[in-house]
């Protein structure tokens, strides 16, 4: 499969993304936080034999893309210029983990978008709210103690990873995939993939977490009839771990 990549400037910064070759439908796909394009090499192979043209793009700050000040706003601009550039026309918008919060923005703002997918991008705990079936004192503490372990998960990182990291920690999905403004598919692999980053005393808390976030989707695909969502017998990677189901989800939805 030839690539042809190319250099957009958005907002003043150099994105780089990829012509993955194909004609008929266009697709744009974003890599998760800390990976690039690359991620996409066996989907996109898929795309174009099903008869779709993929563009893939590496996100501000990632791969080959230039260095830049994270912000949801600025990432959209990006997929916009990249969209531009490539003559993307009504692009289907298909996003991993940060892509895929970046794809449900998109969404949002984009009624003529025919389809964007949210792979598996569901964000970290921040509120003890967010525990489902615990009382009010264990909520408070599995909140502050999950807060702590995944603060010093990122004692180290670099600073413009951290700054995204509390750019996802601000952001309320919830409102924004009731805000969509079209069809919009989300994508869950299965969350307890995670558990074995946690210590032990706080796996209830991410199961906890995991729940709330299972009734939360339910409430929204019930009441926004262009939400809807599907999970798989994935980790959080369902475009490397399973590419053929994730291809025919995308027909089938497109079909409806």
């Amino acid at each position: 499969m030839s690539t042809r990549a190319t250099t957009v400037v958005g907002g003043g910064v150099p994105i780089v993304a990829e012509d993955h070759g194909g004609s008929g439908q266009d697709v744009l796909l974003l890599h998760g936080g800390g990976r690039t394009r690359g991620d996409w090499e066996a989907f996109a192979g898929l795309l174009v034999g099903a008869g779709f043209r993929p563009v893939s793009m590496d996100l501000r700050g990632h791969g080959e893309s230039g260095a830049a000040p994270w912000s949801w706003a600025a990432a959209l601009g990006d997929v916009t210029a990249v969209a531009g550039a490539y003559g993307l026309r009504r692009p289907v918008i298909v996003g991993h983990s940060l892509g895929g919060m970046v794809a449900a923005l998109w969404a949002a703002g984009h009624p003529e978008c025919r389809l964007a997918v949210n792979l598996d991008g569901h964000g970290n705990p921040t509120r003890p709210d967010q525990f489902a079936g615990l009382d009010e004192a264990a909520a408070a503490t599995a909140c502050r103690e999950m807060t702590a372990f995944l603060a010093e998960l990122g004692r180290g990182l670099p600073e413009p990873f951290l700054q995204v990291m509390r750019e996802i920690d601000a952001l309320d999905l919830f409102p924004v995939y009731r805000g969509a403004q079209c069809p919009l598919l989300v994508v869950s692999g299965d969350a307890m993939a995670f558990a074995a980053v946690f210590p032990d005393r706080l796996v209830p808390a991410w199961e906890a977490y995991c729940s709330w976030t299972r009734r939360q989707l339910d409430a929204v695909t019930q009441e926004c009839p262009l939400v809807r969502q599907v999970s798989l017998p994935t980790g959080h990677d369902p475009h490397v771990e399973a590419p053929e189901t994730l291809l025919r989800l995308l027909v089938e939805q497109l079909d409806r």
